[in-house]
């Protein structure tokens, strides 16, 4: 090569490197036929959770159902197909790094009227640290009737060990992992929790292309049975290569004061507003302060009695928040998670995983707002003029007054509350 080549070539060599670099994870879409869509992520290494929100053509495709993916066997996974009319969430973190290129989730659409579109409108992947890493969207071919991507055939081991539910009130499922270790706190991950914050899933057989000899690809067992060891021939299988078979593990949900505020149709009074906050979320679970603003700088304490559950320690996520101190008692089998919500958000949640359960604890905080009422007297002002000029009482920017609106109100007001209680004190 001559000298004033080689120069060049090394500088092109950087860049497509470095661009390589850049580009990070990535996920696409494509369509399977048959109202089935498969969710392919490349580039996964370093990555160890994620957050991703799909749209999809409302118009010929309705009632999604999720599983899933091979790439991300073992994680904690969770899906909310009714994320909106039009929108479906995925989350899943781990405790190891997931690696390489593959399936993440297989989407079913109980009925379609023709090929629409399904599409990523966000991914957000971080590294095991919880640090936000480089992800991308590729755009492809969602019609695609002949893609199976790059599978992963290895079991992935995690240490989500699940925790446990001891309360009424609350939703349970059920899911599969698989793995055990000890005490680890995992990074920021938004799990889906709005509707159906753990969705059972049964992955539908992917169709073989029309004049296709290729069997489908074999269904994965439900959450109530027990998953059988799938044999896969491979060049250099060896009778020591064992698939771990997958614990059924239960998961329980507990609703958030932000849901019952959604829900609530009834006169609004700030008494009644305020009770709306004061009920019982958890009989195992405590937030102190029970309602704070997600400021940046307020963190809030969450006291988990753990004594309904047995085995090894408990694995903590937290979701729209981070870790700040974890203890636990030296006399009780109460666990302390002190935590700093987001800036700004509306709501975060921990995830306790033991044994064979995994509870879900949202925390009651709310993003701050400048003009909140001090008194009583201004709370009722507020309320009444909402009814009068809604859109001038949009807290949250949707567009629109509603509970949500009356619920960061109310928080703001309650946390003003007790800061002056504070300071009188």
């Amino acid at each position: 090569m001559t000298p004033h080549i080689r120069p060049i070539v090394t500088a092109a060599i950087l860049l497509l490197l470095s661009a390589s670099l850049a580009l990070g994870a990535s996920v696409s879409v494509t369509s399977q036929g048959n109202g089935v869509y498969t969710v392919q992520a490349s580039d996964m290494d370093g990555v160890s959770g994620f957050d991703l929100v799909l749209n999809y053509d409302a118009t010929v495709l309705a009632s999604p159902s999720i599983s899933q993916g091979a790439l991300v066997s073992g994680a904690m996974f969770a899906a909310n197909p009714n994320y909106s009319k039009t929108s479906i969430k995925i989350a899943a973190v781990s405790t190891k790094s997931f690696s390489g290129s593959g399936p993440i989730a297989t989407i079913t659409f109980g009925t379609h009227s023709g090929t629409g579109s399904v599409t990523v409108a966000s991914f957000s992947p971080i590294n095991s640290s919880g640090a936000t890493v480089s992800g991308s969207i590729t755009t492809g071919d969602t019609t695609s009737s002949d893609t199976t991507g790059t599978t992963s055939n290895e079991t992935t081991s995690s240490n989500t060990n699940r925790g446990s539910n001891g309360t009424s009130g609350t939703t349970t499922t059920n899911t599969t992992t698989t793995g055990n270790s000890g005490p680890t706190y995992l990074g920021t991950v938004t799990m889906p929790s709005d509707s159906q914050s753990q969705h059972e899933t049964k992955t539908p057989p992917s169709p073989a292309p029309e004049g296709s000899a290729k069997p489908a690809e074999a269904p994965t067992p439900s959450a109530t049975e027990a998953a059988p060891t799938i044999e896969t021939p491979a060049v250099n299988e060896t009778a020591a290569a064992k698939t771990k078979k997958a614990e059924t593990i239960a998961t329980a949900s507990n609703t958030a004061v932000l849901e019952r505020f959604r829900a609530y149709k009834g006169e609004k009074t700030p008494a009644i507003l305020i009770a709306l906050f004061k009920e019982q979320i958890s009989a195992s679970f405590r937030q102190e302060p029970f309602v704070a603003l997600s400021d940046g700088t307020t963190t809030v304490t969450i006291a988990a009695d753990l004594s309904a559950e047995s085995g090894g320690s408990p694995n903590f996520a937290l979701n729209g928040a981070k870790l700040v101190s974890l203890r636990k008692s030296d006399t009780s089998p109460t666990w302390y998670i002190e935590a700093l919500p987001t800036k700004g958000v509306l709501s975060a949640s921990l995830m306790v995983l033991s044994e064979n359960h995994v509870t879900e604890y949202p925390l009651t905080i709310a993003p701050a707002i400048k003009n909140a009422a001090s008194t009583e007297v201004e709370f009722a002002t507020f309320l009444k003029d909402a009814a009068k000029t809604p859109a001038q009482h949009d807290l949250n920017g949707d567009g629109r007054y509603d509970g949500i609106d009356d619920y960061i109100y109310a928080a703001n007001y309650l946390a003003r509350q007790m800061k002056a209680q504070t300071i009188a004190k």
